[in-house]
């Protein structure tokens, strides 16, 4: 059977890439799968959809995040190899399975980017909040902090899940708790509430100006997007049948409950004609802080808040490459890329990925403005994942009946086939949706140009990883498994 065009009946042609050794608990692999998507950054978009939030959140769990959560703990567990990229590969050959792996990493660094300008806005708190709009210091928090990150990755799996772990307690749970709890005690103490308690349907429900809406719906997506990254450490998981599933589900609950409720308490503390989109959490405890005369207090919890955000890059920026790396070694990309320290991390690689980030940084620079440069790549990013994810649904079905006979240490419930067929239709037509809203421009940006900048990035984003494959080196993709 030609490996070009078709999948193996039986394995890939492509060789795993090589474990580090380092074994992942359960308790650090959910830590590090829950740092992928789990963030105060989207807070302050859902505050902004007010009541709206419970509905949108939701349809984010039951049409998006448990179909990805299930279809990724049944594809991982029965091909723990190389994550989206090997799973893709099964399905319609190394060609389509580089083009996944491909969008999920391009898009990463695009979200890194609204990531890192979250960092800056939340850093900018402790020491003059003006610096939040300036371009200049954004940019220079998103070079400094992307590249020690880098650096810091360099040190293997172990050393990202370590970074992962303490981010996400020190920079994400404690400042979520505190802003819940406090948020609760505003309320119960009779200060003012800003969130719209009315039991009106348009109050609830997106009926009036949808278009804004379902821009926002878009940060709900991007909220949970990247949940079966973390599938690339899969063959550095101890017991992956049975840890993979436990961990992906309970990264799932624990950041939808805490997410949820982080966003009623910004949308209760701050006006929604004062909030700001991307430092909206520091200003809700800013409020809070300042109602009991604890203002001292704030630098502290902005640098914990970006301390988060900068776990979160940390784990980005190894997932998705691995990925890329495991392509590498079909002879997609040159024998350089191929190269690992001893660490089992592809340094060259890591290395290329930041000078790219670096580059898209500039885009802070030559935006109108940070907001719009935020609105911009998150829209980018969430285009570019949802397509990937079209591939992912797709490729999960297809399976089931090109390799009816592997075992599946875990399935998607429901039958024979038809649990896997609902749950990743689901997906599918979620994902198709937010493609299709990404297109709708943000803010002032013209429809004429804004529409079609977007389709053109996604195809040329589809298009490199398929003429990268078209021209690959051809004895490198002869290596053994």
């Amino acid at each position: 059977m030609d490996q070009d065009s078709q999948p193996s009946l039986i394995c890939s042609a492509t060789p795993a890439t090589p474990s580090s050794g380092q074994n992942l608990g359960i308790v650090t692999l959910t830590m590090m799968t829950a740092a992928l998507f789990f963030t105060l950054r989207n807070m302050p978009m859902m505050a902004a959809t007010g009541l709206q939030m419970i509905f949108f959140n939701i349809v984010t769990v039951f049409a998006f995040l448990v179909p990805i959560a299930l279809v990724a703990a049944e594809l991982a567990t029965t091909w723990p190899k190389n994550g989206v990229f090997h799973w893709v590969e099964e399905a319609y050959g190394t060609q389509w399975g580089f083009t996944a792996v491909w969008l999920q990493w391009v898009q990463s660094v695009f979200g890194i980017a609204s990531i890192l300008a979250y960092i800056a806005a939340s850093l900018s708190y402790a020491f003059a909040p003006q610096f939040a709009s300036n371009r200049w210091f954004v940019f220079s928090v998103i070079i400094l902090v992307y590249w020690v990150a880098t650096l810091a990755n360099l040190r293997g799996t172990r050393a990202s899940g370590i970074i992962s772990a303490v981010c996400l307690s020190s920079g994400v749970l404690v400042p979520s708790l505190v802003l819940i709890v406090m948020a609760i005690i505003y309320v119960i103490t009779d200060h003012p509430v800003h969130l719209n308690l009315a039991l009106t349907p348009d109050n609830w429900l997106p009926l009036l100006n949808p278009q804004h809406h379902l821009l926002l719906f878009l940060s709900f997506i991007f909220g949970v997007v990247g949940i079966e990254v973390s599938a690339g450490h899969a063959r550095e998981v101890k017991n992956v049948q049975r840890n993979y599933p436990i961990a992906v589900f309970a990264a799932a609950i624990i950041g939808f409950i805490i997410t949820l409720l982080g966003g009623l308490a910004v949308a209760i503390v701050v006006p929604a004609t004062r909030l700001n989109m991307v430092s909206g959490t520091v200003q809700a405890l800013q409020h809070l802080f300042t109602a009991w005369h604890l203002g001292m207090l704030l630098p502290f919890a902005a640098i914990l808040i970006a301390f988060g955000a900068a776990g979160q890059v940390s784990t980005w920026i190894l997932g998705p490459i691995k990925g890329i790396w495991a392509a590498s070694r079909t002879g997609i990309l040159p024998t350089s890329f191929q190269e690992a320290n001893q660490h089992g991390v592809p340094r060259n690689l890591l290395l290329v990925q930041a000078v790219f980030m670096s580059t898209v940084a500039l885009l802070i620079l030559v935006m109108p403005s940070v907001n719009m440069a935020f609105l911009l790549l998150t829209s980018l990013a969430v285009v570019l994942y949802c397509f990937m994810y079209l591939l992912l649904f797709t490729a999960a079905i297809r399976l089931r009946y090109t390799h009816p006979d592997v075992r599946r240490p875990y399935r998607v419930p429901g039958g024979r086939n038809w649990g896997l067929w609902l749950v990743a239709s689901t997906g599918f037509l979620t994902s198709l949706t937010c493609l299709f809203i990404g297109l709708i421009p943000p803010g002032h940006m013209r429809e004429g140009i804004y529409a079609p900048a977007i389709l053109g990035s996604l195809a040329v984003m589809v298009l490199c990883p398929l003429l990268l494959y078209r021209f690959r080196h051809l004895p490198s993709a002869k290596a053994s498994i």
